[in-house]
């Protein structure tokens, strides 16, 4: 939005945008080295599923970085302790990749999200790096206890990802990957039946009594919160801990918490554990 001469508010395009730089670096050494240069504020380019809209809401950046060239930020990998995902992957790329598919459950959550447009562009980094309520990658990476790494001018920073909402990413603002701990073999579930009131994600690793689980509960609105508990946890305990100002204009903490149990319920129904 901007302001006109007679004090009348209204919508800024594209078309407005004053001239900026314009690069496509083509590795992530020469992004990092890049974004030590160019002039700021310096945006960054992935599926570009936002950009316009940013536009249309005021941004208006000084040097434009676009990532599409990156082939690293596009590869996967299995390691014996991580799950590699680059941060380029776009949702569509996901669904078939094999070190995605080596989590149960997790092609089956991400096939859920976006629009089939946005699958072909939108990228895993985009998702998270906006962060949105509205977008679920947070709620799925958080239940897997992924880790972010960051590169900047700043250096290299690793944060788990359910840290990325507050921190601050001025001198570490590319998201290079994400990395999946493999510790107890990790199955998810994710609910999403009650969109957007909320949608929340199950991880259990382990198995036999010897299990631990993650909740993770979001929605359009709010920011997820996350919990971890065990086997001799009740769906209603674990639902009690529900912070007491998780609720919006939607919904009440009343009902998250009696929705919330009964679909934690389902959710370890699903995945082959006693309730």
């Amino acid at each position: 939005m901007m302001r006109t001469e007679q004090g009348n508010l209204v919508s800024t395009t594209q078309s407005d945008l004053p001239p900026f730089v314009l690069s496509r670096p083509r590795d992530l050494s020469e992004a990092v080295a890049l974004l030590a240069e160019l002039p700021r504020p310096v945006v960054l380019h992935a599926g570009g599923t936002d950009l316009f809209a940013k536009f249309r809401e005021g941004l208006r950046p000084a040097s434009l970085v676009t990532l599409s060239g990156i082939r690293e930020l596009r590869a996967t990998r299995v390691t014996e302790t991580h799950i590699e995902l680059g941060a380029g992957l776009t949702h569509r790329a996901a669904l078939a990749d094999a070190a995605v598919g080596t989590i149960p459950g997790l092609v089956a959550a991400w096939r859920q999200i976006a629009t089939v447009r946005i699958r072909h562009l939108g990228t895993l980094g985009g998702n998270l790096m906006a962060r949105h309520t509205r977008y679920e990658l947070s709620i799925l990476m958080t239940a897997l206890g992924a880790e972010a790494r960051l590169l900047g001018p700043g250096g290299e920073r690793v944060l788990p990802v359910a840290r990325l909402w507050d921190a601050d990413l001025t001198e570490t603002p590319l998201l290079a990957t994400i990395r999946i701990p493999r510790e107890g073999a990790p199955v998810l579930d994710y609910e999403r039946s009650q969109r957007p009131r909320f949608t929340q994600a199950l991880c259990r690793r382990g198995t036999g009594g010897d299990e631990s689980w993650k909740l993770v509960m979001g929605s359009e609105y709010l920011r997820p919160w996350a919990t971890d508990f065990g086997p001799a946890d009740s769906a209603a305990a674990v639902l009690e801990r529900l912070p007491q100002d998780f609720h919006d204009v939607a919904v009440g903490r009343a009902h998250l918490q009696r929705a919330g149990a009964v679909f934690l319920r389902r959710q370890q129904d699903r995945m082959g554990e006693p309730a």
